[in-house]
């Protein structure tokens, strides 16, 4: 279990387990070397979450960075917090999923995983439409595939990435082991207050990604924005990633830049955002997502 006096902070999930509030992002990142000098620069800044998904492509390649530096810092596998997604596959489902996550297991090899994640509501190349029967049908076949993992111990926490609400109420309506987290676009453009509320009066961690909006440039020239990080005296960006803390949401910024990785944890705990302050960029809110697969989805 993570440190409980690790930069930012940490979530007590709805299976007991702790996750820290701020991890590294791995998406897009596919070159071992890479991989290396952001994990081993994320270790040394004090990260201790580091986010991936079957879909991404480094599972290998974090694994094999995580346990070659937690070594050389003398840190515990049990001080850091590993995430991964498997996405929904219509075909041979039960075979497919088990395969994807056992090939999860070996590629990382950190003995157990923290946390997986069903990644989207439906197959998303080649499924059906959306309003389709098939995708409540494998929505709970891959769900009940990650209990039978945390029953055997392989895996701590299970929960989803991009679900909304209507998911979340028949997830609960099916669900053996509590749903701990739900990964979704999150920043001032698309704040999701619904689907955040229902969260939390559910005991379920809403946990961002696309914090700053996936590189689009809009977010960053809002005057609030702007003027909020000359006040701190802080990037633009560090005041996205800490409007997400102080709304109680968990962020995972990506980089393979040492500085930036740093950079984004010390300046984002270091921001101390007034309620007001909060407000003001919670008024930002234009119902825009950035990350297009993602939302709105219409599965029944």
């Amino acid at each position: 279990m993570p440190s409980s006096d690790l930069l930012g902070g940490a979530a007590v999930l709805a299976s007991g387990h702790s996750m820290p509030l701020i991890g590294l992002g791995t998406s897009g990142i596919k070159d071992a070397d890479q991989m290396d000098v952001a994990v081993a620069a994320a270790l040394r800044a004090g990260y201790r979450l580091f986010d991936t998904a079957h879909g991404y492509g480094n599972e290998k390649a974090l694994g094999d960075a995580l346990r070659k530096h937690l070594a050389a810092l003398s840190i515990k596998r049990e001080e850091i917090f590993v995430c991964t997604k498997v996405p929904i596959k219509n075909d041979d489902t039960d075979t497919v999923t088990r395969a994807m996550v056992d090939q999860s297991i070996r590629d990382l090899d950190v003995g157990y995983l923290d946390l997986v994640l069903v990644h989207y509501p439906r197959h998303l190349i080649g499924g059906g439409a959306d309003l389709d029967s098939i995708n409540k049908q494998k929505r709970r076949a891959v769900y009940g595939i990650l209990e039978e993992y945390v029953e055997k111990g392989a895996i701590r926490s299970i929960g989803v990435s991009n679900y909304e609400i209507f998911h979340l109420l028949e997830l609960a309506d099916y669900a053996k082991v509590r749903c701990s987290v739900n990964q979704c676009e999150y920043h001032p453009h698309h704040t999701q207050n619904q689907l955040r509320a229902y969260c939390k009066a559910t005991g379920v961690f809403f946990q961002a990604f696309a914090s700053l909006c996936s590189g689009d440039g809009a977010i960053l020239q809002e005057a609030t924005v702007v003027e909020l990080a000359k006040k701190k005296g802080v990037t633009a960006q560090s005041i996205l990633l800490a409007f997400a803390l102080s709304t109680g949401v968990g962020v995972l910024p990506k980089s393979t830049n040492p500085e930036r990785i740093e950079k984004n944890l010390r300046d984002t705990v270091a921001v101390n955002l007034t309620a007001e302050e909060t407000d003001e960029l919670l008024k930002l809110d234009i119902r825009k997502n950035y990350v297009g697969r993602c939302t709105p989805w219409r599965t029944i």
